[in-house]
């Protein structure tokens, strides 16, 4: 049974986030590759939870589009360890608590050195 987006995906109507499974990736590529040619994107689905992003490039778009999405990632890491900071209290550390960790740490790896 196919989804509302599925269906839209397939029959050719504009939706903003539009999504086809897996399955009919295989079945219905052409008519899916028109769809992502006019609205520029398509969620991929498994079992209907996303697993990726379909984006219409160009050749000469391609590089610009992979860093932008790099960043992206690298951005959503950032914020993952921002928001786990604050979760378990770190982010209340002060300079010299900071500092403290980060002696005890170099001190810690100079004795590992000197065992080997």
């Amino acid at each position: 049974m196919r989804s509302a987006a599925t269906a839209a995906a397939i029959t050719g109507e504009t939706s903003e986030t539009a999504s086809v499974s897996i399955l009919e990736l295989g079945v219905s590529s052409d008519k899916i590759t028109q769809h992502l040619k006019q609205t520029g994107q398509l969620v991929l689905t498994d079992n209907n939870s996303p697993v990726a992003i379909m984006l219409d490039v160009s050749d000469s778009a391609l590089e610009d589009i992979m860093r932008d999405l790099r960043f992206l990632q690298m951005r959503k890491a950032i914020k993952a360890i921002q928001d786990a900071s604050v979760e378990s209290g770190l982010s209340n550390m002060t300079l010299e608590e900071i500092n403290a960790e980060i002696n005890a740490t170099r001190a810690e790896r100079r004795n590992r050195e000197k065992i080997r």
